[in-house]
């Protein structure tokens, strides 16, 4: 005759509880990235951003000629500070638009006026200023910053960049069009009312 072991709820649910305790630490619930303000500094670990304006550009002259985006380029100039009392490395930032898709920063910067560069080690509290560049279409964005250093331990915010049409003058073959200080046609002189 064959016995059967009667098994307990408890017999179960400890290791199965054990189990899910252990898992539950392997992920972290991402939380929502802050946002800032563009033209107002933002702190992430011990970097701090502040994106002063954008600007967009069809072309961009470089020693080489001209460079052609496959969209259009997005120059973004901000300033970025090391707060801290060591040697940080800024890394690489990236455009985040309207759909969620990430857009990375272009790592090589020819004919950019004051681009940041590529490496950008900061002394304990250096700040630093130039310009980032992306090839993106034209819109709106947020510019997500990082304190760089492992994945483990990165913070991110993102910078709100709102679309602003800057003025440039556009390309235009000829002696027709207008140039960056004629933003908008003439309109004739107003004429006063008859008299009765």
């Amino acid at each position: 005759m064959m016995r059967y072991k009667a098994f307990k709820f408890t017999d179960f649910a400890l290791p199965i509880a054990a189990c899910a305790l252990a898992f539950s630490g392997c992920h972290r619930a991402a939380s929502p990235e802050r946002v800032g303000a563009m033209g107002s500094p933002l702190a992430v670990g011990q970097l701090t951003y502040t994106a002063l304006e954008t600007e967009w550009r069809d072309v961009i002259d470089s020693p080489q000629g001209q460079r052609v985006p496959k969209n259009r380029f997005l120059l973004v100039h901000v300033t970025v500070l090391n707060a801290s009392s060591e040697e940080k490395a800024a890394p690489l930032l990236q455009l985040v638009d309207a759909k969620g898709d990430v857009h990375p920063e272009l790592a090589e910067g020819d004919g950019v006026p004051d681009w940041l560069g590529y490496l950008r080690l900061l002394q304990p509290r250096e700040s630093r200023f130039g310009r980032l560049l992306f090839d993106v279409p034209q819109g709106a964005y947020k510019l997500r910053v990082s304190s760089g250093g492992d994945p483990e331990n990165e913070q991110t915010a993102l910078i709100d960049l709102p679309l602003q049409l800057n003025s440039e003058a556009p390309r235009v073959s000829g002696g027709a069009g207008f140039s960056g200080a004629e933003a908008a046609p003439q309109l004739p002189e107003p004429v006063a009312p008859a008299k009765k």
